[in-house]
This record gives structure tokens, sequence and C-alpha cells, in this order.
């Protein structure tokens, strides 16, 4: 293992491995800081005893600032006189010993302030490297940890715990000794006053420092139990958002909430019982503390009156045990932040120690690139257990040459799939060996593995990112395009990764291996994506994903100018074809009637992403452009018909009626709302803001060829209209950071790319318009050249994390696509299309084999786990697993089973 992966037993031992030169800097800053600090206690004794208490005669003087440094015997003695100093009256003295005392003060603050700034960046420097070699770490754990550790809890220790570890690293050395030798310097100018006052304070120091620490101890104990029982909890909260579905279908959300209030309970406790613990220990130290100048006042104050202890003397004495508490309480203050610490070590040590983490040379940065698979698969014996020994796939010997296609048959379980597993070192071998071209599987690097093998699974997981991004996850393997940068930000980003053990590799270069996908470049790539896409059946609906976005933040005036002709032809198409009557247009003078009474009455839509705690529709500009048009009431007394007859309607029904999804305007859990709403303005009362905004609501969200209520009279479209033109004439500018107007001329940044283009409503009371218009869009999307726009517009979709956006299907889609991206030599799907019906996989499959063409990879070996097993015959062999044997071969040429050779 390398020297900078080492994790050291002690806390100590890792921080001096990373951080010795600045340790020794540190003690070397410190050693100099020491004799300014002896003089700032020394000074105020000689300010009092010197001017302010002195015997001085009118006219005497005094010399200051005399330096002279002794000489030994065999130089002849004396003493060496560096400066004769000056002479200085009594005021004189005072003001330049004041002075002097300052100076000393500023420049003791500048070194601490030096002295704390260099170890805040030293703790942040090891706790990036502890952060990064932890995750390292993770990245390099056996496949079947993964089995035995939660997410959340190793995000937990990562993130959270090594907080205090990282912290330890710049006070580890330098705090004690710092805290040491401002208590040893005050301890020992309180000697050179007065013997016994100092051994006095010595005395009650030792009690501190023996008695404090180990009653401390019992925190640590505490502090333990705690992290333990939080990081449990952050565990179990990750397992209930991810059993959200298990929840709902089975009534267990109360348990949920009484198991979490149990957990949290015993924290609690935990919690209370460390608090009575620490403030009783602190109590005690602080009363140790102020008995000694109890004593120091008393006794001190006997020996200033029997004239065995000057004044001056005694003010110093006090003087410098006032500045002795605070480092000593730092310094217990720092042990038990010490015993914290390397028990909170320990334990992140103890989780991420193993002995069969992976050789980090399985994973080290290879900017050359692997050589093809060019002989034969071959696995001898291979054998695959769980953690208990069970066996998962008995002995298993099999040979796949180059170009073939193969498929694994048999039941959930039976065996295939922990073959295929096995073959991209997913799951470890319990016995027998895997060569390609003859080299052990087991010791290639991931750099070939990662390359020349290709992986999909129906449940692998995908982070927050777009669609683009997801495909060419499997090209991102190091920096191939790398730009030079310059500059003093750039040489100190790298000197902290390297002082902080981390890769140099910047991530804002172009790690994508175009070449993997068979492409130039960057122009190139989308092309590639939409053909691997096609193959998957995924086209079509990432040019869906790419209509219903917005449009792209920043787009570039080109394209802005390509969607507005896309629009113009659009509406050119309908009336040359004839289907004008299909489509309603918008027209700043005139009522749309598809669309809801809201639009028509801003020509807008409202900002998704504008929120200040108040609806769009209670802004001032809104609610006066309703006043003055005399809508206010109009829409009042409208959203009242609206809820009264969907009451009477709909009230009645279960919430989980399927009539109730007909009701857009009103969702079932505000029935009860809208129904307690009516009664209370049934009467002559004044009507509540809530009550007024509730059935504006209602109102604005109105469509009569949808609702059909026949509630929208030409009265109320022409009042609409006037409030449109007041809204519009009076409070554009203020608006436009909540709502987005439509323009005839220009691209609404809140609708979407479809809505860009339509730049209208469907006339939903022809059955067939819906079908007919979105054939006019396709034709005109693809003689304006904005299919490839709106193409790339849907590469950018955002499928959330754990492609949660996405339907089952498309993630296994998604990954699929992923994995025939790489033009891999040997490609391993593990029931990629389980989502899907039987007849759309065989399609894929079909496809995919058509694809080592197109893709120029005739010689990829194809392993494929299949979900349904009448699709072998489409392959050159069948193999067929059962019970965790492989226990017959079938070729393309001959459909006779017999065992395996």
């Amino acid at each position: 293992m390398a020297d900078k992966d080492v994790l050291d037993e002690s806390i100590f031992a890792y921080v001096w491995r990373h951080t010795r030169p600045q340790q020794l800097w540190l003690f070397a800053v410190l050693l100099v800081s020491l004799p300014l600090y002896y003089l700032t206690l020394d000074l105020p004794k000689r300010i009092v005893n010197g001017p302010i208490q002195g015997n001085w005669s009118p006219g005497q003087t005094e010399t200051v600032f005399a330096v002279s440094i002794p000489l030994p015997g065999f130089l002849g003695g004396g003493s060496w006189q560096l400066s004769d100093g000056i002479e200085l009256d009594r005021l004189g003295v005072l003001v330049s010993l004041s002075c002097t005392f300052l100076f000393f003060v500023i420049v003791n603050g500048l070194f601490k302030f030096y002295l704390s700034n260099y170890k805040g960046q030293l703790g942040e420097r090891l706790l990036r490297r502890l952060r990064y070699q932890l995750v390292d770490r993770v990245l390099r754990f056996p496949t079947g940890r993964f089995k035995q550790v939660r997410g959340p809890e190793i995000a937990s220790m990562i993130k959270d715990e090594t907080e205090p570890v990282g912290g330890f690293g710049g006070s580890a050395f330098a705090d004690p000794a710092l805290l040491l030798s401002q208590a040893a310097t005050a301890l020992v100018f309180i000697v050179l006053q007065n013997f016994w006052l100092g051994m006095l304070a010595v005395a009650i120091v030792t009690v501190q420092l023996l008695l404090i620490p180990r009653m401390r101890r019992r925190l640590v104990v505490l502090a333990r139990t705690r992290q333990l029982t939080a990081r449990l909890l952050s565990g179990r909260i990750g397992e209930i958002v991810e059993s959200i579905p298990s929840i709902r279908t089975n009534d267990t959300s109360n348990w949920e909430r009484a198991e979490l209030g149990d957990r949290l309970g015993k924290i609690l406790w935990i919690r209370y019982d460390f608090f009575r613990w620490k403030f009783f220990v602190n109590f005690l130290n602080n009363l140790l503390a102020q008995m000694t100048p109890f004593i120091f006042y008393l006794g001190g104050g006997y020996l200033v009156i029997s004239g065995r202890l000057d004044i001056g003397q005694l003010v110093a004495v006090i003087a410098a045990y006032k500045d002795l508490p605070s480092p000593l309480k730092e310094l217990i203050a720092w042990d038990q932040y010490r015993v914290d610490v390397q028990s909170k070590y320990a334990q992140i040590r103890e989780q991420f120690t193993m002995p069969d983490l992976v050789d980090p040379q399985i994973q080290r940065v290879v900017f050359d690139r692997p050589a093809h698979i060019s002989r034969e698969v071959a696995v001898s014996g291979l054998k695959i257990t769980d953690e208990a020994g069970n066996e998962l796939l008995q002995s298993t010997s099999l040979r796949l040459a180059p170009g073939e296609t193969v498929a694994l048959t048999g039941s959930v379980g039976g065996g295939g799939e922990y073959f295929a597993d096995a073959l991209v070192r997913l799951a470890e071998a319990a016995g027998g060996r895997i060569s390609i071209d003859g080299q052990s599987l087991e010791g290639l690097p991931e750099a070939f593995v990662g390359r020349r093998v290709a992986y999909a699974a129906s449940g692998l997981y995908f982070a927050q990112m777009s669609i683009r991004d997801a495909l060419v996850y499997g090209l991102r393997h190091v920096p191939l395009r790398r730009e030079t940068r310059t500059g003093e930000d750039e040489r100190v980003r790298l000197e902290e990764a390297r002082l902080s053990g981390n890769l140099d590799l910047d991530i804002r270069d172009d790690w994508i291996d175009y070449e993997a996908a068979g492409v130039a470049g960057p122009e190139e790539l989308s092309a590639r994506l939409a053909q691997v896409l096609e193959v998957c059946d995924m086209r079509i609906d990432i040019a869906r994903l790419g209509l219903r976005n917005r449009v792209p933040e920043g787009m570039s005036r080109d394209l802005e100018t390509r969607i507005l002709e896309a629009r113009a032809r659009f509406r050119a198409r309908l009336d040359e074809g004839g289907d004008e009557d299909y489509f309603e247009s918008f027209d700043p003078a005139r009522y749309s009637h598809y669309a809801t009474l809201f639009e028509n009455l801003v020509f807008g839509i409202a900002r998704p992403e504008f929120d200040d705690g108040a609806p769009v529709a209670a802004r001032p500009e809104i609610v006066a452009a309703l006043g003055e048009t005399g809508l206010d009431d109009t829409l009042f007394e409208m959203g009242r018909q609206i809820a009264g007859t969907l009451i009477d309607i709909f009230g009645e029904l279960s919430p989980d009626n399927p009539l109730l999804e007909n009701m857009d305007l009103m969702s079932p859990e505000e029935v009860e709302f809208f129904r307690a709403a009516l009664r209370r303005v049934s009467g002559d009362g004044e009507v509540s803001a809530k009550d007024r905004r509730a059935f504006h609501k209602l109102a604005f969200g109105y469509v009569e060829p949808r609702h059909r209520l026949g509630l929208l009279t030409d009265e109320i479209r022409e009042a609409v209209l006037r409030g449109r033109q007041r809204f519009l004439d009076g409070n554009r500018n203020e608006a436009c950071d909540a709502i987005a107007i439509y323009d005839p001329g220009a691209i609404n940044p809140a609708a979407s790319v479809q809505d860009n283009i339509l730049f209208g409503r469907i006339a939903t009371r022809f059955a067939e318009a819906a079908a007919r218009i979105n054939t006019v869009m396709i034709e005109t999307l693809r003689e304006t050249g904005l299919s490839e726009v709106v193409f790339e517009i849907g590469l950018g979709f955002d499928i959330g994390s754990g492609a949660k956006r996405l339907s089952a299907g498309q993630q296994q889609k998604l990954g699929l696509a992923r994995a025939l991206l790489k033009r891999a030599d040997l490609l391993v799907l593990n029931r990629p299309m389980s989502a899907l019906d039987g007849s759309s996989q065989r399609q894929i499959i079909e496809k995919v084999f058509a694809a080592r063409e197109t893709l120029d990879t005739p010689r990829q070996t194809i392993v494929w786990v299949l979900s349904h097993a009448e699709h072998a015959e489409l392959f050159d062999r069948a193999i067929e697993f059962r019970e965790g044997r492989m226990i017959g071969e079938r070729k393309a040429a001959d459909s006779r089973v017999g065992e395996p050779a």
C-alpha cells in the first residue's frame, strides 16, 4: 500500500506523517514568540515599580533600552554593550515603557494571528486529504462491502465525522506546545517574583491538569455513543426516503414515526447526560481557577503589608496569573478534544480499513489506450458464493470467441446474472479463473476493463445529471484534451492539490474519449448519441423531452431567430393545409378561448422560478387591474359558482374516485376548504382576503371549452381584455420578474420550446385536432432544421437523483445506450430491458446486433442475460442456468440441448 494511503492507528502519527515540515515551522515560530510573551508579563511590573511608584527626586533621569550581552570567562568576562540606551526623566520613562508594552502586545497579537491562520490552513488541508483518502477507499471497496454498508452512513462519516479530525491537524502539536509554553512562562515568572506564591500556583495547576481531563473522559464516551446513534439515524432516514412506496402501500408511516421517535429519544437522553456532566466539570474547573486569586489576594496582601513583597511584584503576579487560566483552560479543552478526535478517528479507520481493498494500481491513471481484446475470453471453474459461503454459481467453464453473441437463460437467481457480473468484476470469484487474451481478469487494470468491456443492467443507478452527461459518463476516463492554464490562481490550485494528496487532474478539461465513441470530436458527438439512442428506441423520448423543456437560458441569437422562423412556418403550414380551425394563435387584441382566464388577463404565464412567498395573482399590479376593470367582484362571483358546481357534482365522491381526475380546478384535498369558504361568504358579512383570493384562483384557471360551465360571457371577456391593456400599459416592467409576457416577435423564456413554436392553443373541440397539429409540428421541425436543436435541448434534460424523472423503461434504455456508446470489445448485458414487454425487448436485441455494423464493432462479443428465453434463437449460442449450475448449451444451427463439455 502506498505510503500516502496509510491510515495510521494514532491520529498523531497520521498528522505527523502528512504535516511534519509544517509542524516544525510552527514550533520555530512559537519559539521566537516566547521571549516577547515574557516581556509582556515583565513590563507591567517595571512600569509600576519604576515611574509610577518608584522614589524619584526632582530632575532625576534613568537609562532605558540599554542592551548588553554577558560574556563568558574564557572571553575575558564582562559584557558586550550593544546599546547604551537613552536618558529619560520620570514621565519619559513612563511613556517609553508603556509604548514598549503596547508594541509587544501588538507583536504578540500578530504572532497569534499568524499562528491561527497557519494552523487553520493546515487543518483544512489535512481535512481535504482525509476526505479524499476516504472517498478513494470507497472507490476501492470490494464489491461485497457495498451490501453491508448504507450510503447515508458512509456520507455522514466522510462529511461530518471527519470535520473535527481534520481540524485537529493544525492543533495536534502546535496548540499543546503553545499553551504549555505560555503556562510555563507565566508560572516561571510567578516563581521568580515569589517562590511560595509560585509553588501554590503550580500545585493548583497540577490538580487541574490531572483531575479535569480524567473527569472529562466520560464526556468522550457519551459523545462517541451519541455519534454512533446519530450515524445510525442518518442511515435510517435514508432508508425511509428510499422506502416511501413500501411505507405508503403498507400503512406503516406511523410505525416509522414511532421507531424514529424512539431513536430520537435515545439521543435526547444521551445529550442530557452529556450536558449535565459537562457543566459539572466546568463548575469544578472554574472553582479551582478562582481559588488561586483568592489566595494571592490574601497571602500576597499579607506579604506586602509585612514588607516581604513589594506592590509591583504582587500586581505582576496577579497579572501573570490572570493570563494563566486561559491557556490552562484551553489546554484541558484540547486534551478532551484530543481524546474525542482519537475516538472518532479510530471509528473512521475501523470502517475504512480492510485487507481486501482494490489495489491502487488497478485504478491508476492511464493515458495510453489499452489494447483491444483480440482473442477469446476464457472462464475456467468459476465459482461464486455469498458472504455466508452459500454457492450462487457452481463450477462453470466457458469460452467466448470474438464477435460471438451468447444468450444466458434461466430464472432470476439461476446463476446467469452472477456469471455476467463476474465478467465485469462486480461479483468476486470464490474459485476458478477468468482470463482475457490469456491475462487474468483479476489483475487487469481498470483502464482496460472499463474501456474494453461495457456493462448494462436493469438496476443501474444514475446520479443527478443531464441525459447527455449520463450517456458520456462511460467515456470519462482521463482528460485527453488538456487546456493549458497559467496564472497565480492556477499555481495555487495545483500546489494545494499536491499538498493535500489529491489528483492534479483538472475537472475543467475535456474528459470525453471521442475516439472510443468513434467520432473525431465534440462536433460529431451528438450524431453518435442520436444513433445509439435510436438503437434503444429512446430518440423520440429525448425529442419529446426537448419540446417540453423550457428554452435554454442564454441561448444564441441565431437559435432565437430559428425558433421564431419555425413559429411563422408552422402558422403558414396550417394555412396551406387548411388546418387553421384546429388551432388558435395568441393575439394581443383577442381573447384566447383555449387559454386560462389568467393567461388572457396578463397575456403571459408565471415564471416558475419566481417565488416571493405570495401567489402571483395576488401581486399589487394584478389586483389593481382587477379593481379598475370591475373584474374583482366578477371573478369572485365566478369562482363561487365554480366551487358550488364542482362540490355539487364531485363533493360526495371519495378522494380516490377516478372521476376526480377531471376536476383540475380544485384538488380533492381542497374540497372541504371550499365547502367551508362557501358557507363563510354566503351571508352579508365582509369577505376575507384569503377567501377572495381562493375564489379568484378558481376563476383564473377556467377555460370555457374545457370546463363547459357556461360562466364566461362576452362582457367578462371584454373586461379581461381591458384589464390586459391596463396591466400591460402600466405594469409591464414591474411584472417582468414574475410574468413572462407573450410577444409575437420574441421568445417566452418561461414557456416550453413547443409552446414557443406553437404560440397558441390547440382547438380541443375537434377530436382530430391534437393529432393533426402534432403532424404539422413534426413537419415544421424537420423543414426548419430544428429537430437537431430540439434533440440537443432534450439531451440537456435533468434526469434527477437516481434518474427518478425518467420511467423505469427509459432508465434501462439509457443504461443500454451508455454501454453501446463505448463500442467495447465485450458487451455484457444483465437483463437490461426487464421493464419492457417481450416484443419491445426483441426489437431492441435485433437493433443492437445490427448496430455492430453501424458502430463499426463487428468483432464485439455480446453476453446477454435474457428475461425471455424465446429470444435465445437470435443468438449464436444459448446457455441455460438453473439453481446455480450451467445445465445446457444450444447453438443457432443446432437446437439440441445437452450437457456442457
